[in-house]
């Protein structure tokens, strides 16, 4: 099945004050690792960003938001609009834990529903999430509405909720966590520093 991938690196973040893409874990920057775990499962790679250089001399196709609203959901259609494959293996780029396995196990799980989404304890994983082209009319009438929650989108296509599953976790942690605030940032560099 072809599927491409969307790398969601939106700009400055209101809670840590600077672009999470940028910030640098281990000698490379948040948006460096998720590249890193995602370069030998797709072909066909996007970074869905206003910052065009924001990785250099990497094989991938930077796009800057269709709809001038910052939303997750406007990351989504962008990369679903400009892919050249039916579905879209979207993921955040402040998500340095990702996993080749809980990826791999994702796309396995696509039988032809519009979205394929990890859900654990916290609740639904948008941005570790398979969406499908068929998706752009639902989320544009969304953004149009102002209504920014992707689960509105379940009642009007098909969706596959995968559980809970060993392959969401990577040395110990879930392949989820996502740098939201400075002590998470710290978190992750403590990971690191230990492995």
């Amino acid at each position: 099945m072809d599927i491409s991938c969307a790398i969601l690196a939106g700009g400055t973040s209101s809670r840590m004050g600077r672009d999470k893409a940028t910030m640098v874990i281990n000698g490379k920057s948040l948006i460096e690792h998720v590249y890193d775990g995602v370069k030998g499962i797709f072909e066909e790679i996007m970074v869905i960003s206003n910052n065009t250089n924001i990785l250099n001399n990497k094989k991938v196709k930077i796009y800057k938001d269709i709809v001038p609203v910052q939303s997750t959901l406007t990351g989504i259609v962008t990369g679903l609009i400009h892919s050249r494959n039916p579905y879209v293996f979207v993921v955040a780029c402040d998500m340095p834990n990702i996993s080749d396995k809980g990826i791999k196990y994702i796309l396995e799980n696509i039988k032809g529903e519009d979205i394929v989404i990890p859900k654990v304890e916290k609740g639904y994983e948008p941005l570790h999430a398979v969406y499908r082209r068929t998706c752009i009319p639902y989320i544009l009438n969304l953004i149009e509405k102002r209504n920014f929650k992707i689960s509105n989108l379940f009642s009007y296509l098909s969706v596959k909720i995968l559980e809970n599953n060993p392959f969401f976790i990577k040395d110990g942690q879930s392949i989820f966590i996502n740098i939201n605030r400075q002590e998470d940032l710290l978190l992750i560099k403590r990971n690191y520093q230990d492995s």
